[in-house]
């Protein structure tokens, strides 16, 4: 929809008239930082006039430009200037108006994205919606997509802010809406207190979800617990060692068994003292039966010389043994 084929009227409103305490029926931000924005306006004022529907009575909602009237409400105007849109303007072409106002200045964050797909559902068939929408959002176009952001308006503001944030995984973010919203809090509340990275956030997210079930305790139950506490609060480890620190203990809880045995492997190897730059790597999980060795070095005489050192070594016979701990230990 172009701007310039809408009959609009221009209105000075007084903010008194616009409810800017809620952003209203066709909104479609979330989580933005004005500071930018009332620089901008304390300077050259609103470039782009807002657009404003009547209500029923003398009020008015926002169609688009909740942002630029915030930020001239925070700067301590009274008023300002609005595009009034005809009597009767079709809810669906505000939605319109706001998405393409939206759309030509700024990337949407996934909330945003999901503010869309809740405002166009009452309007449009789901198949519509994936065909035609997705893609101008920057989704790939399958019904998954499509009902994993409709999910994402059930979440608790907070983890909205989180995923607005770009701190929170989307993964994790789409895994939270198959448990609990308590739980998701107190997961939420951990991963930003430490800000794991994202590929930390969906392990850790497992192990949570794994020793729930086998232990029968909640997730918060477990987070809140004194192993987890004893570590955030612990202020001898700065925050990259406090989550390396969660990741080992919620690892040894969820297998106490393989832990042991990366414990004793470790230990075993270590023993071995073998050269700086080379190092021993196991199976995954000890299942396997091929193990790697790693060199590292610059040129060929240092490679022959730590080859040489490793040939020297007592032990070796024993290393595929030594995560049982036996071997040479």
């Amino acid at each position: 929809m172009q701007k310039n084929q809408i009959k609009t009227i221009d209105s000075t409103v007084n903010f008194s008239d616009i409810d800017l305490r809620s952003d209203g029926p066709f909104c479609m931000s979330f989580q933005f930082d004005l500071e930018m924005l009332k620089e901008s306006i304390s300077h050259y004022g609103i470039l782009n006039p807002p657009y404003i529907i009547k209500n029923v009575g003398d009020s008015f909602s926002v169609v688009a430009g909740y942002r630029r009237l915030l930020a001239a409400h925070e700067l301590g105007w009274k008023n300002a200037e609005c595009r009034l849109l005809p009597e009767g303007f079709p809810v669906f072409d505000a939605l319109m108006l706001n998405l393409n106002d939206n759309l030509l200045h700024r990337t949407l964050n996934m909330i945003e994205k999901a503010m869309v797909i809740d405002r166009l559902l009452p309007f449009l068939e789901k198949d519509k919606i994936i065909t035609d929408y997705l893609p101008c959002l920057d989704i790939p176009a399958n019904k998954q997509n499509l009902e994993s952001y409709i999910k994402l308006n059930s979440l608790d503001k907070e983890i909205k802010v989180s995923i607005g944030k770009k701190t929170l995984s989307p993964r994790v973010a789409d895994l939270m809406n198959n448990i609990e919203k308590e739980q998701g809090r107190s997961i939420n509340n951990l991963f930003m207190s430490l800000k794991f990275s994202f590929n930390q956030q969906l392990q850790l997210f497992q192990y949570l979800e794994e020793i729930s079930s086998r232990e029968g305790r909640s997730i918060k139950e477990i987070i809140d617990g004194s192993e987890i506490s004893e570590i955030v609060t612990d202020k001898r480890m700065n925050e990259p060692q406090k989550g390396k620190a969660i990741t080992m203990a919620l690892k040894k809880r969820r297998f106490p068994s393989l832990s042991e045995s990366e414990r004793a492997f470790r230990k075993g190897v270590s023993s071995l003292s073998l050269p700086a730059g080379v190092a021993i790597i196991p199976p995954s999980f000890f299942e396997g039966v091929n193990y790697r060795l790693e060199v590292v070095f610059s040129e060929g005489k240092e490679l022959k010389e730590k080859i040489s050192k490793i040939n020297m070594l007592s032990g070796l016979i024993e290393v595929t043994d030594l995560w049982k701990g036996r071997g040479n230990t």
